[in-house]
């Protein structure tokens, strides 16, 4: 399932007032897909001109983005299970600080 996919999921599981931090996790994940291909088209030029690519720094580089875009798609599911178990007195929340 697509990262997009899941946020869309995760939307339907909210209440409505609650919907709009699925805008934000898609608008960060839509800044991250765009610094990546910023960064694609950068190390493409930096190839052209005969700068060789370290192939190390990028796995590194795709890793990375790969854990905070999974982290960011967790952090909404967390979020949205304490919403779905909002009232529940046993329910240890994910969020010490609570949600409302």
């Amino acid at each position: 399932m697509t990262n997009h996919n899941k946020v869309q999921q995760l939307r339907e599981l909210l209440p409505q007032e609650h919907q709009g931090i699925t805008r934000y996790v898609e608008h960060a994940l839509q800044s991250i897909d765009d610094l990546v291909e910023k960064h694609r088209q950068y190390t493409a030029s930096l190839a052209i001109y005969g700068d060789r690519i370290n192939g190390n720094e990028e796995r590194v580089y795709r890793d990375t983005i790969s854990e905070i875009k999974a982290q960011l798609i967790e952090t909404l599911e967390r979020t949205v299970e304490d919403f779905s178990h909002l009232g529940d007195k046993n329910w240890s929340k994910n969020y010490k600080d609570g949600i409302k």
